[in-house]
């Protein structure tokens, strides 16, 4: 195991632990535990049942993508897929670090790497769709949450990310020339004395440059000729949803708790995915379980003497859980592959530069 992954793996525990532990004593009153004599466990196995249905409707919606770009994904791999990156994600900045061992378990099934990416990238672009619709509703209905003053300094931070990434992404779409233009011009007048670094941007623009022809052909494949699977795919990301934000609610249930109205759950579940997003924490540790106890305190139905409790079973469901079992896979795939985690990222880094 690379030595980047220890390092990312150990710094995910620590930070998950520390909050965790923060939270519990913030929060841990004398009447907890009396609270807790009220648990019926029957409802965590079904949060762990949604949690399943949800890969498995992850996995189907990577299956419709590559049926549109003739490619046949079976649902095995892209449990693969969609697991090994919940690892990846939580051990890296930004949850950034799934692409590679995501790319090569396509691969494996004879997709090209530009061809993988484009897929992986679709995923993302449902996700998105379907966020891009259901914002607005959630903000107009839980604007009060947003004078919190955590959620404020959060949104100020998103607001800086998710413009850019939506401009980038905008351009790559409608004048992928001009942002390569762009790019190039920044790297002459940046580096236009320092040769390798010079040398290692330019590599990474013309990488980009044949990415985005990529990304635009299948994109235009999507809108043209392939309607049918772009709509079974925002359906399949809607369905998927539905399991995944119903796991709060199992979770309460499970609390000994009645939950009044689960549809309010699902949409703060919904917003905490949301401000999570961009976060510099390797998996947003930290970030994401203290967001979630200070978006959840609104909720009327919940003492808050067991909310830290239900942030931390939340989270276990939730991500945890998913990254322990990817973690796992990744190093099954890896040791299967018959190289190194290093070798692997190499690998897809030079595929990228032919």
């Amino acid at each position: 195991m690379s030595q980047t992954i220890k390092r990312g793996i150990r710094i995910f525990i620590f930070i998950t632990v520390a909050t965790s532990i923060l939270i519990l004593v913030l929060t841990f009153k004398e009447d907890t535990l009396a609270n807790l004599k009220q648990m019926q466990p029957l409802y965590f196995l079904l949060a762990f049942l949604l949690l399943l249905i949800y890969y498995y409707f992850d996995a189907l919606r990577l299956r419709v993508i590559g049926k549109a770009l003739s490619y046949d994904i079976p649902i095995s791999t892209g449990i693969d897929i969609v697991i090994s990156g919940i690892f990846l994600a939580a051990i890296t900045p930004f949850q950034t670090g799934g692409l590679p061992i995501q790319l090569y378990c396509l691969k494996k099934r004879n997709i090209p790497y530009g061809q993988g990416t484009l897929i992986l990238f679709m995923r993302g672009v449902f996700a998105i769709i379907f966020h891009l619709f259901a914002l607005p509703f959630i903000f107009v209905m839980y604007a009060s949450l947003f004078e919190n003053p955590i959620i404020k300094g959060l949104m100020k931070y998103l607001m800086i990310f998710y413009p850019l990434a939506l401009l980038i992404m905008l351009f790559a779409i409608f004048v992928p020339a001009k942002l390569v233009s762009f790019l190039k011009f920044i790297e002459k007048k940046i580096f236009n004395k320092k040769k390798e670094a010079s040398s290692k941007m330019l590599k990474g623009i013309l990488w980009l440059e044949k990415e985005i022809v990529t990304f635009n052909s299948g994109l235009r494949l999507f809108f043209t000729k392939r309607k049918s699977y772009f709509f079974l795919s925002v359906l399949i990301t809607f369905v998927s949803y539905v399991f995944f934000f119903s796991i709060a609610s199992a979770i309460l249930y499970g609390l000994g708790i009645r939950v009044a109205n689960p549809l309010e759950i699902a949409n703060l579940q919904f917003l905490h995915n949301f401000l999570v997003y961009f976060m510099p924490t390797p998996g947003a540790s930290g970030i994401a379980e203290t967001l979630f106890a200070v978006i959840f305190s609104s909720v009327k139905e919940i003492p808050k003497n067991i909310l830290g409790i239900y942030a931390i079973i939340w989270r276990f469901f939730t991500f945890s859980l998913g990254a322990a079992i990817g973690g796992f896979l990744t190093l099954k795939i890896v040791n299967q592959s018959g190289k190194s985690f290093d070798d692997i990222v190499k690998e897809e880094s030079d595929a990228k530069q032919d």
